[in-house]
This record gives C-alpha cells, sequence and structure tokens, in this order.
C-alpha cells in the first residue's frame, strides 16, 4: 500500500502532540518558520517538507521518485548570504566605555558561546539566522557559582556567554508594559529538549527558573529544577531583521521570496516530466503482442491482427518546454526585484539605464542599512545585559555601517574613462576623476583610504599650468575686456604669476596716476 503523503503545512508539531502551553503567536508562525528553515537549507530538508505538489492519483512512490529526481534552485540561501557579505565586510567598531580592561572581555569576544565561536562570528549567524525567520533570540547568561571573588572566577572562566534561539524553540513569552512605556520581557520559555514520548522546557520570571518537564498530553508536568534568577530580569533580547506589529515577532527576508523559490521548483520538476516523456515515449500494446520499447527493438505481431490494435508509441510534443523555461525566467526576476538584487545577482547583460540601476542600489542600500540598524540596537542590548552580569554599567557603543558601496563596477570604470577621455584641462577635476576611480576598483578599505589621503595632499600643491601657446592674449585696453578675459584664465586654472607675465600692462594700467 502506497504511503500517503502529506504537506509540511498541514504536519503537527511535537509540542502540539505533547500538549505543551505555547503562545498564540508561535502556533500561527510555526509552520512558517519551518518552511522558512527547509528553503533556506535546501536538500534533504526540503524534499523532506514534501513542498512539492502531488498529481492527481499519484501514488506514494511516484511521488516520493519525482521528489528525488527533481532539483532545487536555492535562490533564498544565494540572497540571505549577499546580505551577509554585504554587512560584514567591513567589522562593526565597538567602543567598550568602562568594561574595556576587564579580564574576561577578551575571553568573551574570543569564544562569546562556550562552542569556540568568536563574537563577530556569532553575530554573523544571528544575522543569518533573523533574516531566515525574521527574528531570533539571544540570551546574555552566566554559569551559576558559589565562589566569592572575582579572582575565583577568572581562575575557573566563569564568566557571561550567548546563546541564540530560533523562534521555533521558543514557545512562549509574554511582554509587560512599565510606568514608564517601557516594554520588559516578563515571561519567557524555550525548549531544551523534546522526544516522541516527552520533553523538557525552561521557564524564565524576573524572580525565578524552572526546568518542567512533561511526558505526555495527559501527564501533569514535573519541576525538575528550580533557583532563583540572580540578574533580577529575564537576560534575552529579540534580534530583527524588519520588525512586525506582533512584538516578539520579525517579518523574514524570504516572506515572499520562498513562495516563489517552491514555485520553481514545481515547474522544474514539471519540466523534468517533459523531457522524460518526449525523450521516452510510452508503448502501446495488446498483451499478446511481444515488444519492447528502446533502440533496436524487435515487435512480433499475430499475422492477422486488427489493424486498430496494432503497437504504436505516445509520445507527448516537447514544445511546452520553452514556456516553462521562459515561467522560471520570470520568476527569478521576480525575486531579484523583491529582494532589490537585480543588480547584484544579475547573470546575463541587461539594458538597464543608469538611472534604473543606480535606483536599483540606492534601495539595496535601504535595506542593508535598515539591517544594519537592528543588529546595532541588537548587540547594545547584550552588552548591557553583559555589563549587568560584571556588576556594571554599559557605557559604550558599537557602530555597523550605515552606507555600503554598491556599484556596478564595469559601468563606473566605463564612465570614468569616457569622462578622461573628454580632456578635461581642470587639475581639480582630473583629480576627482582619479578619486572615483580608486573608490571603484579598489575593495580593501586601508588601500583605498591611502590612496584618498595622497590625492587629498596633491590637492593642496599648487600645480602648474601649462600655457597655452595658441591662445591670444591680446593686450587689455579697457574694462570689459579686462572682466571677460580674467574670468577665462581663471577658469583655465592660470596662477597669478602667469596672468602678469602674459599681460604686463596690467601694471602700467593700475599704477597709472
Amino acid at each position: 500500500m502506497a504511503k500517503a503523503i502529506y504537506d509540511a503545512f498541514d504536519t503537527m508539531s511535537s509540542v502540539d502532540y505533547l500538549g505543551l502551553p505555547a503562545n498564540e503567536k508561535w502556533r500561527y508562525y510555526y509552520k512558517r518558520w519551518r518552511y522558512y528553515q527547509d528553503s533556506y537549507f535546501g536538500g534533504n530538508e526540503f524534499r523532506e517538507g514534501t513542498y512539492l505538489v502531488p498529481y492527481v492519483l499519484e501514488s506514494g512512490q511516484d511521488y516520493a521518485d519525482r521528489i528525488k529526481n527533481t532539483p532545487l534552485d536555492n535562490h533564498c540561501k544565494s540572497i540571505v548570504d549577499t546580505y551577509n557579505s554585504f554587512l560584514f565586510r567591513t567589522p562593526a567598531k565597538r567602543n567598550y566605555g568602562s568594561i574595556t580592561n576587564d579580564p574576561a572581555l577578551e575571553a568573551f569576544f574570543n569564544d562569546a558561546d562556550l562552542d569556540g565561536r568568536n563574537f563577530n562570528a556569532f553575530m554573523r549567524d544571528v544575522s543569518t539566522y533573523s533574516s531566515i525567520y525574521g527574528h531570533v533570540w539571544v540570551m546574555v547568561d552566566k554559569p551559576a557559582t558559589n565562589v566569592g571573588t572575582r579572582a575565583d572566577e577568572l581562575q575557573q572562566e566563569i564568566r557571561p556567554y550567548v546563546t541564540m534561539y530560533t523562534p521555533e524553540n521558543v514557545i512562549d513569552w509574554d511582554y509587560e508594559r512599565q510606568t514608564n512605556g517601557l516594554y520588559t520581557l516578563k515571561y519567557f520559555k524555550v525548549l531544551e529538549d523534546i522526544t516522541d514520548t516527552g520533553g523538557t522546557y525552561r521557564e524564565y520570571y524576573p524572580d525565578i527558573i524552572r526546568l518542567v518537564e512533561k511526558k505526555q498530553a495527559t501527564e501533569e508536568t514535573r519541576i525538575i529544577e528550580e533557583y532563583p534568577n540572580p540578574l533580577g530580569t529575564i537576560p534575552v533580547v529579540p534580534i530583527y531583521s524588519q520588525r512586525s506589529h506582533h512584538r516578539g515577532v520579525g517579518i523574514s527576508d524570504l516572506a515572499d521570496i520562498a513562495d516563489m523559490q517552491r514555485g520553481i521548483f514545481n515547474e522544474l520538476s514539471e519540466l523534468e516530466q517533459v523531457i522524460r516523456l518526449s525523450n521516452h515515449p510510452s508503448l502501446v500494446k495488446t498483451p499478446e503482442t511481444q515488444a519492447a520499447a528502446g533502440a533496436g527493438a524487435v515487435i512480433e505481431m499475430e499475422p492477422n491482427i486488427d489493424p486498430g490494435l496494432r503497437p504504436y508509441l505516445l509520445q507527448p510534443s516537447g514544445a511546452n518546454i520553452d514556456s516553462i523555461l521562459k515561467s522560471i525566467e520570470e520568476k527569478v526576476n521576480s525575486i531579484n526585484r523583491m529582494a532589490n538584487m537585480g543588480g547584484v545577482r544579475q547573470t546575463q547583460t541587461q539594458a538597464m539605464s543608469g538611472i534604473a540601476l543606480q535606483t536599483e542600489f540606492q534601495l539595496l542600500n535601504a535595506r542593508l542599512s535598515q539591517k544594519a540598524d537592528n543588529l546595532e540596537l541588537g548587540e547594545e542590548h547584550i552588552w548591557r545585559l553583559w555589563c549587568k552580569w560584571q556588576n556594571k554599567v554599559w557605557d559604550g557603543e558599537v557602530k555597523y555601517p550605515d552606507s555600503f558601496n554598491i556599484h556596478d563596477k564595469a559601468n563606473t570604470i566605463s564612465l570614468i574613462k569616457t569622462a578622461k577621455e573628454t580632456n578635461p584641462t581642470n587639475p581639480k577635476l582630473l583629480n576627482e576623476i582619479d578619486k572615483e576611480l580608486a573608490r571603484a576598483m579598489i575593495d580593501d578599505e586601508d588601500t583605498l583610504n591611502e590612496i584618498l589621503e595622497s590625492q587629498v595632499e596633491n590637492d593642496t600643491v599648487e600645480q602648474p599650468v601649462t600655457l597655452d601657446t595658441q591662445q591670444e592674449h591680446p593686450p587689455i585696453t579697457n574694462a570689459d575686456d579686462l572682466v571677460t578675459h580674467m574670468k577665462e584664465m581663471v577658469e583655465q586654472g592660470y596662477t597669478v604669476e602667469q596672468i602678469k607675465s602674459l599681460h604686463p600692462e596690467l601694471k602700467d594700467l593700475f599704477n597709472r596716476e
């Protein structure tokens, strides 16, 4: 009997199976979060999600075979990784303020999560997963200890560390508005472990922390461990990719792109089926006819067989292959438009005007700036919690890049080349053209700064102007000629001494009594 196939959006989570209490928004978004995760990771995760639309009367085995034979063109991973390549091309600048000399700071930065990841790598992962889900939760915790001094803590390497939780593992949370208008987290529940027979989760309150176990949906929960919260607040901060109107829920960068990728996945399956059927037609024959499909096959028929029962090949037309390919191409263009990646991910030459290309880069720059601001805000909260664990107050500053140098390098160099071919004579204009050429060609920030600084030094040196021997400089005899000719010479960059040498009559003109 063929195995039944269920769509990933219709599956029941283990939390529902065990009867664990969960936030209403978590139940609403859970299936989409799993869908975004599968869309980013691709591979077996995407295949096991059964996102391929089954045919009518298609058996489970045929459906499974079709999934195995259908490739995934993973645009979701490409877009998220491209965003991160821009965001972290220039490292964030951090001023640690009063904790600069804290002995635990260097150890934390080199191993932020007690798993070997430095803090920059951790924040890069935070950016990746927040782009996938829309947000992630970051907890700043510190191991429980009975030591009495900071020296003992440093000796035992007891210090704050960070842990990232993706949204499907945070099953409940609640915010409370304070009298000053500030919203603070008053309850937080995260899954620790879950199996087919039970699960454990940890509950955080401002005053206590509990580790709870639940075996089955019909059994009562059992508190395994309970201890006071030494910080007095829940040490968790949400970091968003884009904010939504629900507190604690972000908007994924893949919200619409994943659906378009799923459409391409289904059309690639159709394309594979059309090519397979076109190249391998079906043989229609009676059971008594001895035949097999394939090159060099011999067909044996009864001598007096009815002409209507003679075997024949049933071969569909492959004319719709071009229409499928065109549809896929349009979907890829739609993905690039939604992600503002038309000028970055385009692999074929398009007739885009300079204004259209510049607008595309500006939109991408605005999106990246928004993501950088959210990362900057989230990291500020992380450092505040880190300082609170160390009985200090955060007075430092974190600065992520506000603008990203996004441009079409080949187009920019072509424009600069055209500008230089006009042979401008103004040295300041030539200097600015050289600066733009350096910005277009040099990717390393340090090397670029050195080149630009040398250009600034050249600006301060007065450049001699070569005399134009073909230009006429008649003696100036009236005020109108004086104003007009002097203006022309100044615009061309002539120095005062050169003007005096070309017009000696000026000395007599102004010394005349």
